[in-house]
């Protein structure tokens, strides 16, 4: 029996309260089995990139696939960031994604080949807007008919771990009121706390991904962290 597909956006669609999606500092089995132990709704792993919040590299898929398989079979739903400025994955590539079972896929609105958005595919599509788009109010145009999730990766990279701000709260809530239809998840580049996740529901945030910036890359304090926020959302 195959893995069950689109599994965090039927999530969000069904439940009351905010996803909870853990970013994790590598592509390790343990780091997931972490995240689920601490109450995760799903994880994120990269290929292709550079992550300046967690400081790794992550290699190709041919390098990362072994690792990738594992944790899909630690049971939650596996969302992938493809690549970045420097190398993105092909779209064979993404079909062999598709057929690993990998539930959603997240790049950068100014990173994301337009074929990505277009390609048939069984996972769902997140797109993350970033700093550079502030200049035009974070459209994505007629993108959005396209796209299941936003993600709201919107904080300048000298901003990161810094304190969320009044006036990160009314991006992302400007945000949400721009793509009502659209789920917007919102990354832990600032250094969001569990106590702050009211805050940013009030925002119209329909989930938080937490990665290196709160986490940390030690698998317990990964599952105290999750832990920690996944109590704030039930």
């Amino acid at each position: 029996m195959g893995i069950e597909r689109r599994r965090l956006q039927r999530m969000i669609a069904t439940q009351d309260r905010p996803v909870l999606v853990v970013s994790l500092p590598r592509n390790e089995v343990q780091f997931a089995e972490a995240a689920r132990a601490g109450g995760a709704d799903a994880v994120k792993v990269h290929i292709n990139v550079h992550h300046h919040a967690s400081g790794t590299l992550f290699g190709s898929l041919r390098e990362e696939q072994e690792a990738l398989e594992a944790i899909v079979q630690v049971g939650l739903p596996v969302g992938i960031v493809p690549g970045a400025e420097a190398a993105m994955a092909s779209l064979e590539d993404m079909q062999k994604l598709d057929e690993m079972s990998i539930d959603f896929f997240d790049a950068y609105v100014d990173q994301m080949p337009a074929a990505m958005l277009q390609m048939e595919t069984q996972m769902s599509r997140m797109i993350a807007l970033s700093h550079r788009q502030r200049r035009t109010h974070f459209s994505l145009g007629p993108c959005a008919a396209r796209c299941d999730f936003i993600e709201a990766s919107i904080i300048e990279p000298d901003g990161y771990g810094q304190p969320l701000t009044v006036a990160d709260l009314c991006d992302y809530a400007a945000i949400c009121t721009a793509y009502p239809e659209i789920p917007v998840l919102v990354p832990t580049q600032r250094h969001i706390v569990p106590d702050e996740l009211p805050t940013l529901t009030m925002c119209g945030v329909r989930g938080i991904i937490i990665g290196a910036v709160v986490t940390g890359d030690e698998p317990a304090h990964i599952e105290q962290t999750t832990r920690q926020f996944a109590d704030m959302l039930t």
